[in-house]
C-alpha cells in the first residue's frame, strides 16, 4: 500500500475493502507516454506552475503526483500514480526530478484547473481469482514468448548491419538511442552538482544494452519491488507464481519495447484494466502479434528464422 497524506489507517490508499478518495497534483503528459508498474520518467520542470506543483506534492501529498494522460477527448480516466524519488534544483534551470509509477488511480473529479490540476482520486487495486491455474498457464505462455522474439529481432538488427540498410523504424531507435545516452548523461551531472538529494536511479543505466528478454526480465524485478498492492489470495501450488509475481509480470509483459509509445494503445489498455487474468491475456495476444510481424519481416527480408531449442509453441491461451 502506498501512504497518503491522512493519519491513522486512513493514510493508506489501496487496501483490499476499499480506501477513500485522496486528492493529488495531476502532471499532464502526452498519453503516448504513459508510464507502467515500476518504471520511471526524468523531469526537468522550469514552468512556474509546475515548480508550485512540485512544491505542493512534496509539503502536502507526500511526494506523490498523478500522471494526468492527453487524448483528444481529455484527460483519460485511469492515471497512474507516482512517487518523486529524487530531485535537484538548479539555480537557471529549475528543478531535475525522477518519479517512478507505484500504483494507478482513477479520476472521480477535477477540484482545481490553475495554475495546475488537483483531482480526487481512488486507488485501483487489481480483482484476482482465487484460482490460479489459468493465470499461471498465460503467465508462461508470456515468459516463452520472449526468447524467439529476441532471437527474430536479434537476425533482423544483424542482417541489417550486414547489408548496411536502415529503415525508417530503425533509424528512429537509433536517434532514439543517441538521445537517451546524451540525456543520462546529462541528468548524471546535473545530480553531481545538485545538493536536495541523491538519484538512486540506476534503472536505465543498461537496459538500451539488452536484448527484449532481459528488459522483459528487468522490468518484471522492478515492478515486483515496487508493487504497493495487498494481497488476499495465495497460491494453490508450490510450483506456482504467487499473485504479486503474477502482476508484477503482467505489467513487465508491456514494457520490453525500447520505443514505448510505438506500444502506447497496448499500455493504456494495460493501465486501464483492472482483473490479472485479463491483463495477462492482453499481453499474450500482443506479443503474439509482434510475432507475427517478425516473422514477416524475416521472410520480407529473406532470412529463414532457425528457432532455438527452448522455443515452445504459444499459440495456445
Amino acid at each position: 500500500m502506498f501512504d497518503f497524506p491522512g493519519t491513522g489507517d486512513d493514510r493508506k490508499l489501496g487496501v483490499e475493502q476499499g480506501a477513500p478518495p485522496k486528492e493529488v497534483c495531476i502532471l499532464p503528459f502526452p498519453f503516448q507516454e504513459v508510464l507502467l508498474q515500476g518504471e520511471t520518467k526524468q523531469l526537468r520542470l522550469y514552468e512556474e506552475r509546475f515548480i508550485e506543483l512540485f512544491e505542493d506534492c512534496m509539503e502536502n501529498h507526500s511526494g506523490v503526483v498523478g500522471m494526468g494522460l492527453l487524448a483528444s477527448s481529455g484527460i483519460i480516466q485511469t492515471v497512474p500514480l507516482c512517487e518523486i524519488e529524487a530531485y535537484n534544483r538548479m539555480d537557471g534551470f529549475g528543478i531535475f526530478a525522477t518519479i517512478r509509477v507505484v500504483g494507478r488511480a482513477s479520476l472521480v473529479e477535477l477540484t482545481k484547473q490553475e495554475p495546475y490540476l488537483k483531482a480526487v482520486c481512488t486507488e485501483i487495486v487489481d480483482d484476482i481469482s482465487p484460482n490460479l491455474e489459468l493465470s499461471n498457464h498465460l503467465a508462461s505462455n508470456i515468459e516463452n514468448f520472449m526468447l524467439p522474439l529476441s532471437s527474430m529481432e536479434r537476425q533482423l538488427s544483424t542482417a541489417s548491419k550486414e547489408n548496411d540498410e536502415m529503415n525508417e523504424e530503425d533509424v528512429e531507435m537509433q536517434r532514439r538511442i543517441k538521445i537517451a545516452q546524451l540525456d543520462d548523461r546529462f541528468y548524471a551531472e546535473s545530480e553531481d552538482e545538485g545538493d536536495d538529494d541523491e538519484s538512486g536511479d540506476d534503472d536505465e543505466d543498461d537496459t538500451l544494452e539488452l536484448d527484449r528478454r532481459g528488459r522483459f526480465s528487468k522490468a518484471y524485478e522492478v515492478a515486483l519491488a515496487t508493487d504497493t498492492q495487498g494481497y488476499c489470495v495465495s497460491s494453490t501450488k508450490k510450483s506456482d507464481r504467487t499473485p504479486a509475481e503474477l502482476t508484477a509480470l503482467s505489467w513487465s509483459s508491456f514494457c520490453t519495447e525500447l520505443l514505448p509509445e510505438s506500444d502506447a494503445t497496448y499500455r493504456i489498455q494495460a493501465l486501464d484494466c483492472d482483473d490479472l487474468f485479463d491483463r495477462l491475456k492482453l499481453a499474450s495476444h500482443m506479443l503474439r502479434d509482434k510475432q507475427t510481424v517478425l516473422k514477416k519481416k524475416l521472410d520480407t527480408a529473406g532470412i529463414k528464422y532457425w528457432a532455438d531449442d527452448n522455443d515452445v509453441d504459444t499459440d495456445s491461451d
